[in-house]
């Protein structure tokens, strides 16, 4: 019985990766948005970490809490952009606060990102290298400094 739990366990987690649109070491898309929140696009960086964000969902806000320590960590290494597709006057309330030179919200409010990286769940992120290359992908809650560090 516990075998048979732990292969359809296994079996729904590959098939929730799998329903990403995105591959290591490939192009990804590039975010572009159509504005940032509060006017504060974030600065350049040799890698950008693309956060998917829903209100709905509490772990995504736990991840943006994450994105804020890890920035800490690697500062000007790292570009956060986090996107949303929900109206600017629900979200500003909850992300605002967390706005800073590393980190800017960007607005998708035709979720163009959202279908173009096939994002099916959140709280998602994608690690993007120098020329977009996807150089990790998944659960923001689990991207650390190191796998930050390895992925240069």
């Amino acid at each position: 019985m516990k075998k048979t739990v732990f292969v359809l366990l296994a079996a729904l987690a590959a098939a929730a990766a799998a329903g990403q649109n995105i591959a290591l070491g490939e192009r990804a898309p590039e975010p572009k948005v159509q504005c940032w929140l509060d006017g504060r696009q974030p600065a350049e960086a040799p890698m950008t970490y693309v956060e998917f964000f829903h209100s709905a969902s509490r772990n995504s806000l736990e991840a943006i809490r994450h994105l804020q320590r890890i920035s800490e960590k690697v500062g000007d290494r790292l570009r956060i952009v986090v996107l949303v597709h929900e109206p600017e006057e629900k979200i500003a309330p909850l992300l605002t606060p967390y706005l800073s030179e590393h980190l800017g919200v960007g607005c998708d409010p035709n979720g163009k990102l959202f279908t173009a990286y096939d994002v099916r769940y959140v709280p998602f992120g994608v690690l993007l290298g120098p020329r977009h290359r996807a150089l990790w992908m998944g659960n923001t809650l689990q991207l650390t400094p190191e796998i930050i560090e390895k992925s240069k």
